[in-house]
């Protein structure tokens, strides 16, 4: 670490070079910290650029040259928490919007002239589906689209992996459509 103390002081200094070697230095670590916990590895490039854009910025107020290191990887903890943080809140976001989504599409798009008491018979049988299901079903549907919670934690609770569960809702999304369609068929008048 004595080897990199004249070029992080030059760095502090403004010393765009003597910074260019830090990140040459560090880019590896910074950017495997960054594929490994990153919420997508694809952005995982555009988090260590931006680890390293404020590492530059505060270079300033970094005490002791030695914890250099730890330090870089606080900035790269720090980016990454709040991209899940936004990562989350998107997804929550989205699931809001999950049900009305599957009523308004679960026979395929809507046309533009489509009748209205037809949005409003999709969703009358997406409620009847529903309702239709064994119970274990109901309650994941209820735990996941109404309480917004995760996979993981329905796990928790009905004690089966978050794997279970999301395939759980894979299968219940299948479910749901197939009768939707059935609904939607048996209403059409005989040709």
């Amino acid at each position: 670490m004595d080897e990199l103390k004249p070029i992080i002081e030059r760095a502090r200094k403004g010393d765009t070079e003597a910074f260019g070697e830090l990140v040459v230095r560090f880019s590896p670590g910074v950017r495997a910290l960054c594929l490994m916990h990153a919420p997508d590895p694809g952005g995982a490039d555009d988090l260590a650029q931006q680890v390293f854009l404020t590492a530059w910025n505060r270079l300033p107020t970094l005490k002791d040259d030695e914890l250099f290191w730890p330090w870089l990887k606080s900035i790269g903890r720090h980016f990454l928490m709040n991209e899940w943080r936004r990562v989350t809140r998107e997804r929550n976001f989205k699931r809001g919007y999950t049900v009305n989504w599957l009523a308004e599409h679960a026979a395929g798009a809507l046309d533009q002239d489509e009748p209205a008491e037809w949005v409003s018979a999709r969703v009358d049988h997406l409620r009847a589906c529903i309702e239709s299901l064994p119970e274990h079903f109901r309650r994941i549907v209820r735990m996941y689209y109404e309480e917004k919670r995760t996979s993981a934690e329905i796990g928790r609770e009905l004690e089966r992996s978050s794997d279970a569960v999301r395939q759980s809702l894979v299968t219940l999304r299948e479910k749901l459509r197939q009768c939707i369609e059935r609904k939607l068929h048996e209403r059409e008048p005989a040709r």
